[in-house]
């Protein structure tokens, strides 16, 4: 991406099917599904996903066994306990991480660019911001690292359940590109943008494997 993306001009091809050259705008910015469902929507979903895995972990607790029930373990609250925290604190992790380069990036979303009919210049991945430039905050693509954040799942269930992982990989890389997508279509991102999410997203969930393994190691006697 660094070295092969730019010359490509993909970018600009690939977002200019959402925008209309005569009135110098993306006129799906204010669409009601892009932004209400593709955004707003899909965003509270990854958030209820990330809860969802704090509650398995939390119902995994020793204080609830009498309450659930649970007898030597075999609860799958209680069998996966490690896995639910890592996956819920790896969903944080990595959209965190995304948000705080995001606020501190000086690029601009297609929609504020001149090329695309407003005030701020295209800036190349590692230039400068010019004189009179304002700091763009986009990138890269945040909302893009909730559906990307998914692939936790992939990570916290590789070496306990594989087809869940598999399933988890899958549905990280379909909402990831998805809610890109929808981004893209408003005029929101770049298509680079949520390339760069999903890699670095990827090397977070990676290092934290590595790390912290989501499935303890059974020491060798």
């Amino acid at each position: 991406m660094v070295f092969l993306y730019p010359g490509t001009h993909l970018d600009a091809s690939l977002i200019q099917p959402f925008y209309d050259t005569h009135a110098l705008l993306f006129p799906l910015k204010n669409n009601g599904f892009l932004e209400n469902v593709m955004h707003k929507g899909l965003r509270n979903l990854m958030i209820v996903v990330s809860l969802m895995m704090l509650v398995f972990w939390i119902f995994g607790l020793k204080v609830w066994d009498f309450v659930l029930n649970i007898q030597n373990g075999s609860h799958w609250f209680k069998r996966y306990h490690r896995q639910f925290l890592w996956i819920f604190v790896a969903m944080v992790i990595s959209t965190s991480v995304i948000s705080v380069l995001k606020r501190l990036s000086m690029h601009s979303c297609p929609w504020d660019l001149l090329a695309y009919g407003a005030t701020q210049p295209w800036i190349p991945l590692f230039g400068n911001l010019p004189a009179g430039a304002e700091m763009g905050h986009c990138f890269p693509g945040g909302h893009a690292s909730g559906g990307f954040a998914l692939i936790a799942i992939y990570f916290g269930f590789r070496d306990s359940l594989p087809k869940l992982a598999k399933a988890g990989l899958i549905l990280g890389l379909f909402f990831g590109f998805a809610m890109g997508l929808g981004q893209m279509m408003r005029g929101a991102h770049f298509m680079s943008h949520n390339l760069w999410t999903a890699w670095i997203v990827w090397m977070i969930l990676l290092v934290q494997y590595l790390v912290w393994p989501p499935k303890a190691l059974i020491p060798q006697v």
